[in-house]
């Protein structure tokens, strides 16, 4: 926390008044955040309330069209982030920028690398770049490929490359949700404040910013709506600043029996681990699969959906065991998978959403019905409460939460028996949560078996029935709600513990 003489001083840093459209869609329309030195400040906000669109401005790498951005109290203006660089404040984005044919040293130190023609020895790199990977925590071979590391890993790189121009100003923005273990960037962001860095904190995760932050300024709809404290970061001051409405029961959790098994995994065996996995889903039951990072959680669902092939084991939905292991004849069976990468595995972003949400649809050789594919468009949208300014935009112009909608949309269009779930709300507003959570309640109640993957343990203590721990891709155990701990789990996806 800044002392008091710099809080009521001239700030680190000062944006007023920004405004930023894209076309005709208005990202921000008067955005305002102060960071002093030493302080941490979330920047929060549903998905689509410009929080990324400010974080990059501040970074360099957009232009504002109105406004003022001002530094150590001197309006400011960057041609680029080499600028925003130049003036020590660095973005580490929700976009991984790695370069995976490059080692970790030398991603670390890509900014410096720019010379062409600059003569480099690999253990003078290595030397150089370990203090910032110490730094991230991070404890990886400085000379191995950057591409063979773990998510959260590759992520920590990330954070080591930040540190590595020396900061003033560091902005994180969703950086926590692709690592399995918050807290080391969390003592890393601390160490920071301490020497007298600011830093922005963009989290969708109330824990965390009650956790780490000194304050937190509040987006909605590109215009600032709120500015709290410390002592006011709870869970529903904030999230009624966020969205402008009472969530009301959070979780949407609510008792529903449990009728006949809908889906049944007999000793599969996926391409992650040689351990068969063995469960029963009834219907009407939300089953939780947790495990850490590469225990093995998407594979198996993408196992069950006909995505991976099965090295062993059946699956079975409403007694009838699936064949040939295709996405097509699993669907057929019943079965609606919600990957975890939604551009990567489910959307086109280029595209628009009447043509993704036409996708289950086509046939080959068929030609598509648009009238047809745009009124089931334009009711999904609707249905699933999806903000656009219509349903023949792309894709790719949608916020997080909102394309995560439509990846729900697409899945429940053919009405499926089982649906599977990985990662569904990650980098996913808590507005857009409140939603995502109703509908996997709903469909449970109208007598869907679900089965949900997630690295948040509180969203899994909230939803479901029961939950299988995995690590290292095999069965570590399982737990009933009323049985079931943070604790507990993590215990179980560490290998230390056995429950039935």
């Amino acid at each position: 926390m800044p002392d008091t003489d710099d809080a009521v001083g001239v700030p680190l840093l000062r944006a007023l008044g920004v405004a930023k459209s894209f076309g005709p869609v208005a990202a921000l329309r008067g955005a305002d955040l102060t960071v002093h030195r030493g302080e941490v400040v979330c920047l929060a906000g549903e998905n689509g309330s410009g929080k990324s669109t400010l974080a990059r401005i501040v970074a360099g790498a957009l232009a504002p069209d109105g406004g003022t951005v001002e530094l150590d109290g001197t309006p400011v203006t960057f041609g680029g982030p080499k600028d925003a660089l130049a003036a020590g404040l660095c973005l580490v984005s929700q976009e991984p920028t790695l370069v995976p044919g490059l080692s970790v040293a030398e991603n670390v130190l890509l900014p410096r690398l720019n010379r062409a023609a600059r003569g480099v020895r690999r253990a003078a790199l290595a030397a150089e770049a370990g203090p910032y990977l110490a730094g991230a925590g991070l404890h990886a071979d400085p000379l191995s490929p950057a591409g063979a590391l773990p998510p959260g890993e590759r992520e920590l790189v990330e954070v080591a490359k930040a540190l590595a121009t020396e900061p003033r100003l560091l902005i994180l923005d969703e950086v926590t949700s692709r690592l399995p273990d918050p807290e080391r960037l969390f003592a890393v962001v601390e160490r920071l404040a301490a020497a007298g860095t600011g830093v922005i904190v963009i989290t969708h995760r109330l824990r965390e910013i009650r956790r780490v932050c000194d304050r937190a300024t509040v987006l909605r709809d590109g215009v600032s709506v709120a500015e709290l404290g410390r002592d006011e970061l709870s869970d529903e001051r904030l999230s009624s600043a966020m969205v402008g409405r009472d969530l009301g029961e959070y979780f949407h959790k609510r008792p529903v029996a449990a009728g006949d098994a809908r889906l049944r995994v007999d000793g599969l065996v996926t391409d992650r681990s040689p351990h068969p996995i063995s469960f029963t889903v009834r219907a009407g039951e939300i089953l939780g699969v947790a495990g850490l990072v590469g225990a093995g959680r998407s594979e198996l669902l993408e196992t069950i959906a006909g995505a991976r092939r099965p090295h062993g084991g059946a699956v079975t939905i409403d007694g009838e065991r699936l064949g040939r292991a295709s996405p097509r004849a699993a669907r057929r069976a019943g079965a609606a998978l919600v990957p975890e990468d939604r551009f990567g595995q489910a959307l086109t972003a280029a595209h628009s959403i009447r043509d993704n949400l036409a996708v289950p649809w086509l046939r080959a050789v068929r030609r598509t019905n648009r009238s047809r594919d745009h009124d089931r468009a334009e009711r999904a949208v609707a249905d699933h409460r999806v903000r656009c300014p219509g349903v023949d935009v792309p894709v790719g112009t949608l916020s997080g939460g909102n394309a995560q909608k439509l990846v729900l949309a697409r899945a429940l269009g053919h009405a499926p028996k089982v649906l599977l779930l990985d990662e569904p709300t990650r980098g996913v507003d808590i507005g857009a949560r409140a939603d995502i959570y109703e509908l996997i309640g709903d469909l449970a109640a109208d007598g869907a078996a679900v089965v949900l993957a997630s690295s948040d343990l509180l969203e899994l203590l909230g939803l479901a029935d029961r939950i299988i721990v995995l690590a290292e891709g095999r069965p570590a155990g399982e737990l009933h709600r009323d049985e079931a701990t943070e604790e507990a789990i993590a215990l179980l996806a560490l290998g230390g513990g056995e429950s039935r």
